[in-house]
Order: structure tokens, then C-alpha cells, then sequence
């Protein structure tokens, strides 16, 4: 099976064996790239099977959704050829990237697939509090994203100087210079960059010049190419800070509707084709709120408005929300969702567990979902992978599936020993729980010892140690890029083995000294804030002890 899963896929007949490919029609240099990547050489000599590209206009249009749509293709297969129709780059770029998908799994057979996404926009936003990423793991990231289907990217870096901190100021040329490399390969790889400022820390409401450095800073970035914009109004003061704004206007609110409203007006002036998106500072809670009904209400229909939902981090995103959203402020919400994000009071968690609790009809009811990543970029990868599964075919999307491909993607033949570690990270506001394999595993080790089965007990004890300890062995190797950036859940790994070694050390043989050795090590397992394994490990500890 590939990811996402297509919407319908009838590539049932026999399976075609590649020797080797020629392109020909529309987008055939765009094609030979994308299957490059894939490691899917291209000849004009000596080839077996024609992949071949016809525009065709029945790829325009979803019925599900009754929208136009610009990334819908078909995929026809027989023995020796395999005919693409897009009527788009886009959807060219969303075909070829399902067809080496298909080569490389050996899954290319006989048939018919149709394919389209349900979520308008579908996207990850670096909006984290924390260091922001390297320029070459924004690429890697983007890539990746790509490639599983995403079609927008959001720029808003709460720790970039020039987004927040010193939004009035111009980038410099270098920065400047990276800010157009990113928004080039975005543009190659079929994503919607969107550039965010958040001036609103220290904006002023009534100052003309402030509204002028503002808008001169967009003109700087849209300089280089980019046309989608983000003004960024979250995580302010609730009050006026300048005595000048809370004397011309009656609440933050109105001040807030007032900016949108010039900032829309100007940058539309000058290039109509221009989009806003907007982040209002009610952007969770109740959406009939005054706030958030009067602010939503009072700005252009066509301005996208960010929503976290019930909450900053909502545990579930609900079709009655988001109609009730719409009908409070006149916008389907466009979800910046808080997932897998774990900077400020979540920053000992490490969120690499699957994306649940979303409606399988959310997409008919919302302008799309924009996840917030975390700043640790590979890590990140894991959980935007099932992010992307689900925004493409919710109805197809199985988290536990999902995932498993994501860590087939990122760990190939490691992916069961790592499983050991990985399944103690799904702690997030989506879930609460971890370490199902561990308490499993105890349970069964308690059982075999309650009924007198104490060296089956034990020897099961120690081949799950055992395995962890390969895992152990397998993560501490910093020159693996997702294993440098999870060291400090590592270190805490390192810990439950010791834990466990201990525990192991008592059952088999419960003198004072080992006791007390358990004893101290389960009290600086404890005292450790970073978070990993469930209940169960401590639970278990605590039982050897009496």
C-alpha cells in the first residue's frame, strides 16, 4: 500500500515489470526530477514502458467536495504504457510522485487510478516558540511534505528577529537571499509559501508610521516572488499598550478589524491577485465569543482566518465547531492546529505519535488544516506524515497504518526495533496514554509470576529488556539526524533500561542491597521531568519494592 492512499485505485491486473522508462507529452522534465528522487532512472533508449502525459479537462473537477480543483490526475497503466492526465504542473507533480511510489513498492499493475485531495489547504506551519530551523532541514522537511501530497507551507517563526521581534525592520541581504531560496523550492515542489509577520507586540494602532513600515516590509518580501501573506495578531497583550489607541478606539477589536481592513485594502491595491491570512487574538475557545464573532464578521469574506479550536492544543476538531465557527464569524475557520507542537509547557514531551481525533467530514466544513510543527525538524517528519495521509483521504486514513509507514519511511529496516522506544512518544493533547506494549508486557510477566511461573516470568522479563537495549543501542547513535535531536528522551530511555535491569535483579533474587539500589533509581527516574513511558514501569518498580 502507498500513502496517502489513493481515492480510487482499480490498479488491479497484472503487475508491469520496468526495465527502464521513456517520457514523453507535458511536464516531462518535471517528471524526470520527481522520479529521480524516487532513484527511478529515465532513457529514451532501450525502454519498455511510456509514461506519457495528456492534459486533460475531466481532471478539473471533484465531485465530493463540487469544487474546481487543480490536483486531481488519472493514472492508466497496461503492459507497456502508462498514460497521465492533469490538467496542472500541480496535478502532473501530485502523479508522478504516486506512480514511483507504485514502481518502488512493486505495486504498479494493470488499471485505472483516479486521485484528488478532500482539504483545500493542506499544510505545516513553523510556528513554534523555540530555535528556529536550519535552512538545509526547512528544504528536507518541504521535500518530504511534497511528496505526501501537502500543497501549503506558512513562514512564522515566533524566534525569527524580522518576523516578531523586529518586524519593522527590512531583512538584510542574506537573509533576504535564504527567505527566496526557501520560497523558489517551496514554488518547485508545488507549495503555497505564505510569508507571516507579527508585528503586534509593539504595534501602534494610530500610527501611521508603523502601518507604512508594515506595509513596506510585505513590498520587501513580496519582492522576491511571494504573493500569500500572514498577519500574525496571536500572543499579544489583550489591552492597549499606547495611550493614543485606547482613546481612538473602543476595544482591541476594533483596533484589530481596523488593521486588517487598511493592510487588506493595501496590499490589494497594489496586486489584487495577493491572499491574507489572519491570526485573530481570541484564536481558540468559545467561537461565538464577542471577540472572535465581531473581528471575523468585520473583515473581507476572502481573508483566511486562523482557528486552534475549542482549545490552544484541542484534543478533538469537530464538524459542529467548524459550522458553528462559520456561522459565528462568516469564514469556514482555517485550522492552525497545535499538533505535533511541543514548545512552551509541553517542551519534556516528544510528540511523534499519530494524528487522531479529527472528523472523517471536517474537510467539507473548514478551508483546511495548517499543523504547527515542533523545532525539532526530523522528528517532526513522523507525525506530519500522518497529518498529510489524513488530509488527503480521511476516509481511507488508519493511524496506526499511517504511522507505520511514516517509521518505514524514516527507519526502513529499523523501524521494529525502534518501535520499542517510539511507542513510549505518543504523549500529546491528542492522547494521554503511552507504553501499551510495555504495560502488555508486564501484565503477562506479573501473570506467569502470580501462578507460580516465576522463570518463564523471568526469561520473558529479560528478552524485552534485551530488546530494549538494542534499541538503546540503535538511538544513541547521534549521526542519525532524528536520533541527535531526541537525545534528552533518549537519556530518560537510558534510564527505564537501567529501571527495568533493576527490577529484573529484585524479582529474581529480592535482597536489601538491590532494593535499595532499585529504590534510588526509581526515585531519579522519577525526579527526571522529560517524559516517557506510561504508568506502568513505575507501577511495576514500586510492586518489586514491597
Amino acid at each position: 500500500m502507498i500513502y496517502p492512499v489513493p481515492q480510487k485505485n482499480n490498479l488491479n491486473g497484472n503487475i508491469i515489470e520496468i526495465d527502464s522508462i521513456k517520457l514523453s507529452g507535458d511536464y516531462t522534465e518535471k517528471a524526470e526530477k520527481i522520479l529521480a528522487s524516487y532513484d527511478i532512472d529515465v532513457s529514451d533508449n532501450g525502454f519498455n514502458v511510456e509514461i506519457k502525459f495528456v492534459n486533460s479537462r475531466k481532471t478539473t473537477y471533484i465531485e465530493e467536495i463540487c469544487k474546481l480543483c487543480n490536483e486531481k490526475y488519472f493514472i492508466t497503466a497496461d503492459e507497456n504504457k502508462v498514460l497521465i492526465e492533469a490538467a496542472t504542473k500541480r496535478g502532473a507533480f501530485r502523479a508522478v510522485n504516486t506512480l514511483a511510489k507504485l514502481i518502488n513498492k512493486n505495486e504498479l499493475k494493470t488499471g485505472v487510478l483516479e486521485d484528488y485531495p478532500l482539504f483545500a489547504k493542506r499544510g505545516y506551519i513553523e510556528g513554534f516558540y523555540g530555535d528556529t530551523w536550519e535552512q538545509s532541514k526547512r528544504l528536507s522537511v518541504m521535500s518530504l511534505m511534497a511528496k505526501y501530497g501537502m500543497n501549503t507551507f506558512y513562514y512564522a517563526p515566533k524566534d525569527d528577529d524580522y518576523h516578531r521581534e523586529k518586524w519593522r525592520e527590512l531583512y538584510p541581504e542574506k537573509e533576504l537571499g535564504e527567505l527566496k531560496n526557501l520560497f523558489d523550492y517551496a514554488t518547485e515542489n508545488e507549495l503555497d509559501f505564505c510569508w507571516s509577520i507579527g508585528p503586534g507586540l509593539t504595534y501602534k494602532y494610530t500610527s501611521e508610521e508603523d502601518f507604512d513600515l508594515l506595509i513596506n516590509k510585505i513590498r520587501n518580501v513580496y519582492s522576491i516572488g511571494v504573493r500569500n501573506f500572514g498577519l500574525l495578531l496571536d500572543d499579544i497583550p489583550a489591552d492597549f499598550q499606547y495611550e493614543e489607541d485606547s482613546k481612538a478606539f473602543d476595544s482591541t477589536v476594533d483596533a484589530h478589524i481596523y488593521l486588517v481592513n487598511k493592510t487588506y485594502n493595501a496590499l490589494k491595491d497594489f496586486d489584487s491577485s495577493i491572499n491574507l491570512t489572519v491570526c485573530p487574538t481570541q484564536y481558540f475557545g468559545d467561537e461565538n465569543g464577542y471577540y472572535i464573532s465581531k473581528f471575523g464578521s468585520s473583515i473581507p469574506a476572502d481573508v483566511s482566518l486562523f482557528w486552534t479550536g475549542a482549545e490552544i492544543c484541542s484534543r478533538v476538531q469537530t464538524v459542529r465547531e467548524a459550522d458553528s465557527f462559520m456561522r459565528s464569524t462568516c469564514h469556514k475557520p482555517l485550522y492552525w492546529d497545535n499538533f505535533p507542537v511541543n514548545d512552551a509547557e509541553m517542551f519534556q514531551e516528544m510528540h511523534i505519535g499519530a494524528l487522531i481525533g479529527r472528523d472523517k467530514d471536517l474537510y467539507k466544513h473548514c478551508e483546511g488544516i495548517i499543523s504547527n510543527v515542533m523545532e525539532y525538524a526530523e522528528c517532526s517528519k513522523i507525525p506530519l506524515m500522518t497529518i498529510a495521509d489524513y488530509l488527503w483521504n480521511p476516509d481511507a486514513y488508519n493511524s496506526d497504518k499511517s504511522l507505520d509507514n511514516a517509521h518505514d519511511e524514516m527507519l526502513g529496516e529499523n523501524k521494529d526495533l525502534f518501535f520499542y522506544f517510539a511507542e513510549h512518544l505518543g504523549v500529546s493533547c491528542l492522547n494521554r496514554h503511552a507504553s501499551a506494549f510495555m504495560s502488555e508486557t508486564f501484565e503477562k510477566i506479573n501473570f506467569q509470576r502470580a501462578i507460580g511461573e516465576k522463570e518463564k516470568s523471568l526469561e520473558n522479563f529479560r528478552n524485552y529488556i534485551a530488546k530494549c537495549r538494542e534499541c538503546l543501542n540503535l538511538i544513541s547513535d547521534t549521526s542519525v539526524p532524528l536520533f541527535e535531536e531526541m537525545q534528552k528522551w533518549v537519556k530518560k530511555f537510558s534510564m527505564c533500561c537501567d529501571l527495568m535491569d533493576a527490577i529484573y535483579a529484585v524479582q529474581e533474587n529480592p535482597d536489601e542491597e538491590k532494593k535499595a539500589y532499585l529504590a534510588d533509581l526509581l526515585r531519579k527516574y522519577n525526579s527526571d521531568a522529560v517524559v516517557l513511558t506510561g504508568f506502568c514501569l513505575r507501577e511495576n518498580a514500586e510492586k518489586t519494592l514491597k
